[in-house]
């Protein structure tokens, strides 16, 4: 593996099912929106399996971020994606916001979505993404404890870092995020403002210059994606387009997010605490007053 002390850069690509279950965790009421709960309902029952599809075309893997409860309702998705050879993350149990959440009610999250994964892949997964919101200043240390290795939630930087002790910080940036183009419901409606769906040729330009960047700067390029959002037919097809236009460029590795992690501590030019571990460490200062 010649990245990070190589030319190009890292490529990972990640894919997030969430089927309804943001929209049940944002209002409880919604459990009768059969509407606006199938916008969700299209990723694991249609978008994921068309995603797999591309990646199989292409010959590459992602990281599969899923929710226990997903798991559970729909276990057969889960084995597919292992079967392809994809890795598997932690998504939280329920997709809860950590904003509302305790530190403890965060662990619990990410512990009962793990042991959901694990009931059905008979392997309890190393890595975590959380659903939404921000986390507690203590729970990369804790999450640790409980044996993760890595995580990818935070939009801070654009080499893998180390949160905690044990624990190694994948990064992902909004840009290179389907959700922020493409996210759309009337009602309730998101974006709140309404009229946001990005043009699929504007998206995919915006992308290959950042990947160009990546690959000038020898950086990540970490797409988010979502199963919801990125399986329509017209956004897949861009997506084939992409991959296989980053693998003609012969510049690109493709990593999955814990061997990206492993390069947690040779970040370029990386001395002593990272900006990230030091602004947390403020915070959780403040919160203990």
């Amino acid at each position: 593996m010649s990245w990070p002390h190589g030319d190009g850069c890292a490529v990972v690509i990640t894919v997030d099912v969430d089927g309804d279950l943001p929209f049940l965790a944002a209002h409880p009421e919604n459990e009768h929106r059969a509407k606006s709960r199938s916008v969700g309902r299209y990723g694991p029952e249609v978008g994921a399996r068309r995603v797999l599809g591309v990646l199989e075309r292409c010959g590459v893997r992602a990281d599969w971020f899923i929710p226990g409860r997903l798991a559970a309702d729909d276990p057969e998705l889960l084995r597919e994606v292992t079967r392809a050879g994809h890795s598997v993350g932690v998504h939280g149990d329920a997709h809860l916001d950590f904003d509302g959440l305790s530190l403890d009610e965060q662990l619990r999250e990410i512990a009962g979505g793990a042991a959901a994964l694990a009931a059905v892949t008979g392997e309890r997964p190393r890595g975590f993404r959380i659903p939404s919101g921000e986390w507690h200043p203590e729970l990369p240390r804790r999450a640790a404890e409980l044996g993760f290795e890595w995580s990818s939630s935070l939009p801070s930087d654009d080499h893998p870092f180390r949160t905690a002790p044990g624990l190694a910080e994948v990064p992902w940036r909004y840009e290179l995020e389907d959700a922020q183009y493409f996210a759309y419901n009337l009602d309730p409606p998101f974006p709140p403002g309404q009229s946001r769906i990005t043009p699929i040729e504007t998206v995919e330009a915006n992308w290959w210059c950042e990947y160009e960047g990546a690959a000038r700067w020898g950086t990540l390029f970490v797409l988010r994606l979502n199963a919801e959002l990125i399986g329509t037919p017209g956004r897949a097809r861009m997506l084939e387009r992409l991959i296989g236009r980053i693998r003609a460029d012969g510049r690109a590795e493709f990593r999955s997010c814990a061997e990206a992690a492993a390069f947690a501590d040779l970040r370029p030019g990386a001395t002593g605490e990272h900006p990230y571990q030091l602004f947390e460490r403020i915070r959780g200062e403040e919160l203990a007053r």
